[in-house]
């Protein structure tokens, strides 16, 4: 009981802190064109630290505070590209002036410190050791990384799902094509009642001559998502590789990748996780380091090189000042709480599918409508209406920013209010009528 009374005493004093910083940070000239009324005052944030319920909306009305998006706009289109929170934009902000002034190597050594506190903080994230964890640039290069580093022949074959991500898909045909090996792809139910009915399919797909299983954790086509730990389980029983597309998950899901059995995971910072821009993520496990070859190899890499970022991630010259904030956004998730924002995420999709059923029944869901089986995105279509046309619509006439990939796909975050929720489903009231 003790143990627990101090994680959350600990928990709110962070949360308090964090909260009052982002305030503070208000007052810096890179937002002192911000409306008066947009931010909560200093009493607000005390109070909503320390009263620490995630259960009241009131709580995520404050949140939402903390981002820079204006009344006028409404973004649910996390699946593509997040808004990151204040403390993230101005940590970039600093780095980047930092930069400007002082190119020295001096200056920029400290990068590399910074590097080595954010792989130990999102290994910490995710349940793993940091020696399997890299930083990329987005989930395409992560997915590539070891679509083109694994050691496959003619007479081997990938099993992949249909709706794979093409960097978790098409790399595969591209790849398969110069060496001969084969794809086999597997299709799923659209609205399955068990997860059974998603691992069969699978496991039928699965023979002696397969070498990887492959699939996106949560699609981005139909906002399905996978029981990622059954399938992995699934490739262990037949001794086989499997590797977990989470760019709809890392920052969405409470995740622990020991827990889920996966070889590799890869994943994007800028999406659910609300991260700097140009940073991915992979995982490799530690067990297999060995069998991924390195595809790009730049100034200091080492042949004995021991860490995933080592061996694999090593790209040379790029944007340090973006993941400079990365252990900025990981605190910030851990402030709130993963589960609170896995739950909250859920919450808002479950709220949006009912009153989209409940006030136009025409819509047909792509995405399951129970929680089990969908992530934090939302695909709908209307009867005679093309989704591209709906899309612009939904952002000229009322600055609803979504996605029109497999009709009109909705990825509400921890930024939105049930309210935000009852503004989508009126406004796509209006524009359908």
């Amino acid at each position: 009981m003790t143990v627990h009374t101090n994680l959350t005493n600990q928990k709110r004093k962070f949360l308090k802190q964090l909260f009052t910083s982002s305030f503070a940070s208000l007052t810096l000239p890179a937002w002192a064109n911000a409306p008066n009324d947009l931010f909560p005052s200093r009493e607000a944030i005390t109070a909503l630290a320390t009263n620490d319920d995630p259960s009241e909306e009131r709580y995520w009305e404050m949140v939402k505070k903390q981002f820079s998006i204006p009344d006028h706009l409404l973004m649910v289109n996390a699946a593509n590209l997040c808004p990151s929170p204040y403390v993230v934009n101005e940590q970039v902000h600093t780095a980047h002036q930092r930069l400007e002034k002082d190119v020295s190597f001096q200056l920029r050594s400290g990068f590399a410190t910074e590097r080595e506190q954010a792989l130990q903080l999102m290994a910490d994230f995710v349940g793993v050791r940091k020696e399997e964890i890299g930083i990329t640039r987005n989930t395409t290069e992560s997915n590539n990384i070891i679509v083109n580093g694994l050691d496959l022949k003619k007479g081997d074959e990938v099993v992949l799902w249909e709706q794979n991500h093409p960097s978790n898909g098409t790399a595969w045909e591209q790849r398969a094509k110069r060496y001969g090996f084969t794809i086999k792809k597997v299709s799923l139910p659209a609205n399955p009642t068990a997860a059974e009915e998603l691992i069969e399919p699978f496991a039928k797909a699965i023979h002696s001559k397969t070498r990887l299983l492959s699939f996106s954790h949560i699609s981005n086509t139909t906002g399905m998502a996978l029981p990622a730990q059954a399938l992995c389980q699934l490739a262990k029983e037949h001794n086989i590789f499997s590797l977990v597309d989470g760019a709809q998950s890392l920052g969405m899901m409470d995740l622990n990748l020991k827990e889920m059995g996966c070889d590799f995971y890869t994943g994007s910072t800028y999406k659910w996780l609300m991260g700097p821009l140009e940073n991915g993520v992979l995982y490799v496990n530690k067990a297999h380091l060995g069998h991924v070859w390195p595809t790009i190899v730049g100034a200091g890499w080492k042949s004995e090189s021991a860490t995933v970022d080592e061996k694999l991630c090593l790209l040379g010259q790029r944007n340090e000042t973006t993941l400079s904030a990365l252990s900025a956004v990981l605190k910030f998730h851990h402030a709130i709480g993963k589960k609170q924002i896995e739950e909250r995420i859920l919450a808002l999709n479950s709220y949006l599918k009912q009153q989209i059923r409940e006030k136009i029944p025409a819509a047909t869901f792509i995405t399951p409508l129970s929680p089990t089986f969908s992530g934090g995105v939302t695909i709908l279509q209307l009867p005679g209406k093309e989704a591209q046309i709906l899309f612009q619509k939904l952002y000229d006439q009322y600055g609803i920013a979504c996605a029109p990939t497999g009709g009109l796909r909705f990825s509400p975050h921890i930024y939105n209010t049930m309210a935000d929720m009852d503004k989508v489903v009126d406004a796509l009231i209006a524009i359908t009528v």
